[in-house]
């Protein structure tokens, strides 16, 4: 038994679990099997202390065990986890009040020594007989459904369902190959071009790795940047990407261009690297390349306001003389108002707002209005996912600073690159 809250531990989970799956088998019903997940409980552990949060735990285990019905198993699986196992009838509204109920539980505020307590939770369910007949395949897939719940944000139950199940498979297949790809040098780049508008001319390059898998194929960077982060590889990852893309914009020396732009995509947990900033000078140095011809793009996102580390690394080296640019701007979670906070010269507009520019259209009137006010607080506009000739018009009528989208050039092997997309240079 656990000893914190006196309910079965995971190491009998699988045999209460078995107990529950034979009784409701022989009564003819079905049987919800709920994987509970309180929310964010390290905050309660970080701002309270361990033993009021065990004192807390004690009482959702107690909650949760004084709900249950007859032939259902309530156990403690984790930390913060537990397995619920609930019959229910054979209609599938019973099922969705079953786990309502177990959420309820969770939820409804709890007093600790006088301290009144709002906790959320995430839930993962699945049933029996339809998504399992055995305490192993009810307690996995179980599993698989919270995992996708806490995927989507946390605060919600979702039922298990095949697809999860393939698409966390396939997960963890890009995570068990993410680090071999990396020694058996299965990444590439490609290099999208980006044109000035105000005399046409190439002004630069944005590298975009791709990666093909032998077996698993073509993995979008969707897929598995975010996989990246997540383990910690994006840093080598990143890595390869700089010195690689500096290699190439060096190489370009042999066509006479020694004043081009390149463009790489870093992420918020590669700025909180302390070696990161030196990393990059150093690889500049090492190609002859100076700072200025080299632009790292970052994403909207929360975690660089929120990290010193980040914002420290991104100020040093715009002081030093890299480019930075807020990329995908719009989407994330950052506003005009936090510019102010971070060391950009320039802002591309991500291309969900280009595609419609050339219709009637809200995105046409943002677009519009970002560029201006963009130029007003001295900072360069770049948009991207330009395809026809009326969004380029646009854009140039607006005084947009540079462009690039499938109308100007794909992204494209270093081998593969137009010559005379080169002599636009």
């Amino acid at each position: 038994m656990d000893a914190l809250t006196g309910l079965p531990c995971r190491k009998e989970v699988f045999a209460q679990l078995e107990v529950a799956v034979n009784v409701v088998r022989a009564a003819g019903k079905r049987m919800v099997v709920a994987m509970v997940d309180i929310d964010r409980f390290y905050r309660v552990n970080e701002t309270k202390g361990t033993e009021f949060g065990n004192q807390l735990l004690y009482m959702l285990g107690k909650r949760l065990a004084e709900a249950r019905m007859v032939a259902t198993s309530v156990s403690r699986v984790g930390g913060n986890r537990f397995l619920v196992a609930m019959p229910v009838e054979n209609d599938e509204s019973h099922s969705i009040q079953a786990v309502e109920a177990i959420k309820n539980a969770v939820e409804r505020p709890i007093d600790v020594d006088g301290t009144e307590m709002y906790l959320t939770s995430s839930i993962g369910a699945t049933l029996f007989p339809q998504d399992g007949r055995t305490s192993e395949q009810l307690f996995c897939r179980a599993e698989s459904a919270l995992h996708q719940s806490k995927e989507e944000g946390g605060n919600r139950a979702r039922f298990y369902n095949t697809e999860d199940t393939i698409k966390l498979n396939r997960r963890i297949d890009i995570e068990t190959a993410l680090r071999p790809a990396l020694y058996l040098r299965q990444f590439r780049l490609s290099y999208q071009p980006i044109y000035r508008m105000s005399d046409g001319k190439l002004r630069g390059f944005e590298a975009l790795i791709r990666w093909s898998h032998p077996e698993l194929g073509e993995i979008s960077p969707t897929e598995f940047i975010p996989i990246a982060e997540h383990n910690g590889l994006i840093v080598p990852i990143g890595e390869l990407v700089l010195r690689e893309s500096c290699r190439m914009l060096a190489g370009m020396s042999k066509y006479g261009l020694c004043n081009l732009m390149m463009s790489i995509n870093v992420s918020a947990q590669q700025l909180r690297d302390s070696s990161f900033s030196q990393t990059v000078l150093h690889v500049l140095k090492e190609h002859g390349l100076a700072p200025s011809h080299l632009e790292l793009e970052i994403k909207e996102n929360d975690l660089i306001y929120h990290s010193d580390a980040a914002m420290t690394s991104l100020s040093w080296l715009r002081a030093k003389g890299v480019g930075i640019v807020l990329d995908d701007f719009g989407t994330g979670f950052s506003s005009l108002v936090n510019l102010k906070h971070l060391p950009v010269q320039c802002l591309k507009i991500d291309k969900s707002f280009i595609k419609k520019i050339d219709l009637q259209s809200a995105e046409r009137i943002i677009v519009e209005s970002i560029i201006k006010l963009a130029h007003k607080l001295g900072l360069e506009v770049i948009a991207e996912g330009v395809e026809y000739k009326e969004q380029y018009d646009l854009l140039c009528e607006w005084n947009c600073n540079s462009v690039q989208g499938f109308l100007l050039g794909k992204p494209q092997a270093p081998d593969m690159l137009d010559l005379s997309m080169i002599r636009r240079a």
